[in-house]
């Protein structure tokens, strides 16, 4: 997978790569970390590092990459329920590294992933489910052009339930603001 130095003037320069054994100690870390946990839920609630790696990569239906920036990992990305007949996708980001927040990377990463979804395997919508208390993520998903469209009903397993927000984006949106904002897109 390319970097974002062709899509994404002015913004943070990231690479997404496949998902490897060596990655599974700071997913796991950053699955155990509370902030986290509470934006995002937990990966490994139902299943272990090496038991969800496994699924991921047999997995027809989901891909997952890690974000480097300046050749570390610093979070993840996922394209799941990939539904190539229907043309649909959920969408799903993480930047586990919370010291670097708000520099753009999220922006970037995401902006990867959508030109992967849109240009490279062709889908026509993709969807994301985010909880409504993280302002940041629905802020970043905004800016990327991704419309709400519903609530859900919040989770009881959550210890601070909170409803989640339901988004959507369609390859026509995204490819209408990459030539309006080619340096956002």
């Amino acid at each position: 997978m390319a970097t974002t130095d062709d899509v994404l003037p002015g913004l943070p320069r990231v690479g997404l790569r496949p998902v490897e054994q060596a990655d599974l100690a700071l997913l796991s870390r950053w699955d155990e970390d509370p902030v986290i946990g509470a934006l995002m839920g937990r990966r490994f609630a139902d299943l272990s590092p090496a038991e969800w790696l496994e699924e991921v990569r047999h997995s027809r239906n989901s891909r997952v990459w890690m974000i480097e920036w300046e050749g570390r990992a610093v979070g993840e990305v996922e394209l799941a329920q990939v539904n190539r007949r229907a043309g649909t996708a959920e969408v799903r980001i993480c930047v586990g590294e919370q010291a670097l927040w708000g520099r753009g990377i999220g922006t970037a990463a995401m902006s990867a992933l959508l030109n992967e979804a849109f240009v490279v395997m062709g889908l026509e919508t993709v969807y994301l489910r985010v909880f409504t208390t993280n302002l940041r993520a629905i802020g970043l998903y905004e800016r990327l052009g991704f419309r709400r469209e519903g609530l859900l009903a919040p989770s009881s397993r959550r210890a601070d339930p909170a409803p989640v927000l339901l988004m959507n984006l369609s390859r026509s949106r995204w490819l209408a603001r990459k030539r309006r904002e080619p340096a956002l897109c």
